[in-house]
């Protein structure tokens, strides 16, 4: 090897093994690096295909220099989720074979899948290791050498809980201390944290063999990125998204005719076009079945256990 050769291999050694270092050291958040990544190299190669080639951006002179930025945003993020989305897929898929196994009450089925839930574990950092700890415990299965040093989720000191328990007063129990007021507010809150954190989405329901639809990332993605589909596909046909020389974004870009390869692909909003119909409403389905499927046996059944009568005294 030549002396300019070793002098580029020393530098290059040097960051990858820093590299290296730095990744091993950050095990308990390779999960959430992996999704952040992922979700801004896809964000990144969006905006570049909507910016220049949906858009017209390299055709506006007063958007001239966002440009390069969208061509670097283009290249930089499809490059980036070229590697990065089949991790992610990785990682996912160790999540939602965790989360599964996290669920079950079975004994020997959960013996039956240690190995698989270890090694997800063991992929996933000491939180999720943690939550496998806890699993064992309350089963009754021995905690193996590789996770014996990790403390069970939940776990908490029992001096606090004393120093409550010796601190209580006792409380007169009256009828009305059942009945809850709750605004309009928190109802609305209630149902969007059930809906952000759901496992249990209709999709999922539909498709019982893809298990990555039970995890929780996994909707919160497809809810997501669902969402902003939609609300572009109905404001471009209502508003316009697209505009002609320095005027107001009032043109709708068809495109049907973009797909025909059309010259003329801007009409006066509003205007619809077939293919805008049709993916905005696979968008609002694809929405519609992010919901939790049992939130309307959870709602009647909270209702059913609500006190109906106040005893008279």
């Amino acid at each position: 090897m030549s002396g300019t050769q070793w002098a580029m291999a020393g530098p290059l050694k040097l960051l990858t093994n820093t590299f290296q270092r730095w990744w091993m050291g950050q095990k308990d958040n390779h999960f959430r690096i992996v999704s952040s990544l992922t979700i801004l190299s896809l964000a990144a190669t969006i905006w570049g295909i909507l910016f220049l080639f949906i858009l017209g951006g390299t055709t506006d002179d007063s958007k001239e220099m966002w440009v390069p930025w969208s061509w670097l945003g283009l290249i930089v993020g499809g490059t980036l989720g070229f590697w990065m989305v089949p991790e992610f897929m990785v990682y996912l898929g160790h999540k939602a074979a965790l989360d599964e196994i996290l669920l079950l009450d079975s004994r020997p089925e959960v013996l039956r899948r240690r190995k698989e839930a270890e090694e997800a574990a063991d992929m996933l950092g000491p939180g999720y290791q943690s939550h496998l700890v806890r699993l064992y415990n309350e089963l009754g299965i021995k905690v193996g050498s590789r996770f014996r040093h990790i403390k069970p989720a939940g776990a908490r000191s029992m001096e606090p809980m004393k120093e409550i328990s010796e601190n209580s007063v006792e409380r007169v129990s009256e009828p009305w201390d059942e009945i809850s007021l709750e605004s309009n507010s928190n109802d609305s809150s209630t149902y969007s944290n059930t809906w952000w954190n759901t496992t249990n989405s209709r999709l999922s329901t539909l498709l019982p063999g893809a298990k990555i639809l039970r995890d929780r990332d996994a909707n919160r993605t497809i809810l997501g990125f669902t969402s902003i589909s939609a609300a572009l596909l109905l404001y471009n046909m209502i508003f316009g998204l697209a505009k002609q020389g320095s005027g107001p974004r009032e043109f709708t870009v068809d495109l049907t005719l973009w797909l025909a390869g059309d010259s003329s692909i801007h009409s006066n909003a509003p205007h619809l076009d077939g293919v805008s119909l049709l993916l905005a409403t696979a968008s609002l389905t694809m929405v519609f079945l992010t919901r939790p499927a049992n939130l309307e046996d959870s709602s009647d059944t909270e209702i059913s256990k609500a006190p109906t009568h106040i005893e008279e005294e």
